[in-house]
């Protein structure tokens, strides 16, 4: 089967370390591997420019920034959505061409915020469409940036796709019943965030925790992810703090970087645990199994209402026990006490799960087992592939 795989958001690279980088990277591959030829289009791909020099580039950066501050946010998001609907034109116009030229069983699409191209040019083709659907595009962005005077129409172009295509995937049943996907849809299938097997053995880093100053005795907390406000990184860090006054020997690694950083790292000084908490900053998505490897207990604090975060199924790699957040999506793939710790995100609870942990070794061992069967077994980025295919096979 002829797969082409399309991407509309300007903003989402397909090169980038972050899950939504790793989920269109492996989704890809999965289609590869079950023997599907794969062309792709990917709005947001890295572009090679020779003549690039920085100091232009950092020119428009700062008058864009100086412009955001002059315009009112309203207008500043809407004149946003002016650009969008004129990628998603450009977007339609090279997928006409590319299903001239490659004439695609399928189209699979990654939706973005009120961009219907690749429904339209599907339609117009009759060829079969496949949407992924990842979160609740215009709640998202007017959450992350403010209302524009087109969200509106964002909404009602999201509702046409979600009802014109053949084959609609959401992350989890909570984001599809938000989003009335299971009244308008014509097929409609969870796939949750995968892993594949065999990842974790990809690396070539060899580690030891010597390396990173960590304490062969500890008990070390790893966190592999972005550093955004909605991961709860601080309260890690405020656990980790908790425990060493009750004279657990703790310590944690935070495998990752972001626009929080720096706040941080100052939450980490003013509790005086620089030789505790250890900030390993960005690495290649494959060489994280290396750093995982080094720590006792994984764990994620917090996550969005809707989202499946793809990091508690690559911890399952490392079968190391886990703490994972109390949300609708996770509960519907982890089962506390089961697989794990799930837990809400606030300090007492995150440190009695990391207690429970120490004080009940083989439980923890069981659980992590446990959760590494379920991962290996039914969550896998190439059975994710089989069901958004499964319509037309």
């Amino acid at each position: 089967m002829k797969i082409l795989y399309f991407s509309p958001n300007p903003h989402l690279r397909i090169e980038d370390q972050a899950g939504y980088g790793t989920h269109m990277r492996e989704m890809i591959a999965a289609f590869k591997a079950l023997g599907h030829e794969v062309h792709i289009l990917i709005a947001g791909r890295k572009k090679n420019y020779h003549n690039l020099v920085k100091r232009p580039q950092q020119r428009d950066f700062t008058r864009k920034n100086l412009l955001k501050k002059l315009i009112p946010r309203l207008l500043w998001e809407t004149l946003r959505d002016l650009r969008l609907i004129q990628i998603d034109r450009s977007n339609k116009f090279q997928l006409t061409q590319l299903v001239a030229e490659f004439k695609p069983d399928v189209i699979y699409e990654r939706s973005h915020y009120g961009m219907v191209s690749g429904v339209s040019v599907a339609m117009a083709n009759g060829i079969h469409h496949v949407l992924e659907v990842n979160s609740p595009n215009v709640d998202e962005r007017i959450i992350l940036s403010g209302k524009s005077l087109l969200h509106q129409r964002a909404l009602k172009k999201d509702r046409w796709s979600f009802t014109h295509t053949d084959h609609l995937l959401t992350v989890s049943t909570y984001l599809a019943e938000y989003l009335e996907i299971t009244h308008i849809s014509k097929k409609w299938s969870i796939t949750p965030n995968a892993i594949r097997p065999g990842q974790q053995e990809e690396s070539e880093l060899e580690l030891r925790r010597s390396a990173l100053n960590l304490d062969d005795a500890a008990i070390v907390l790893g966190f592999v992810g972005s550093l955004f406000p909605w991961h709860g990184v601080d309260l890690i860090i405020e656990a980790v703090a908790h425990l060493r006054q009750k004279d657990r020997n703790i310590q944690a690694i935070i495998i990752g970087d972001g626009m929080i950083r720096k706040k941080l790292e100052a939450l980490t000084m003013s509790f005086q645990l620089t030789d505790a908490i250890h900030f390993v900053g960005s690495v290649p998505q494959f060489d994280t199994f290396a750093y995982t490897d080094l720590c006792n207990i994984l764990i994620m604090p917090k996550s969005n209402a809707y989202g499946s975060p793809v990091k508690i199924f690559e911890y399952a790699l490392s079968k190391k026990p886990c703490i994972v957040p109390n949300t609708s999506p996770v509960r519907e793939v982890f089962e506390h006490e089961q697989d794990g710790w799930v837990v809400h995100p606030n300090l007492n609870a995150i440190a009695s799960a990391i207690e429970s942990i120490i004080d009940s070794p083989l439980k923890a061992e069981q659980c992590a087992d446990n959760w590494y069967k379920k991962v290996t077994t039914k969550h896998t980025w190439r059975a994710n592939a089989a069901l958004a295919l499964s319509m037309i096979q």
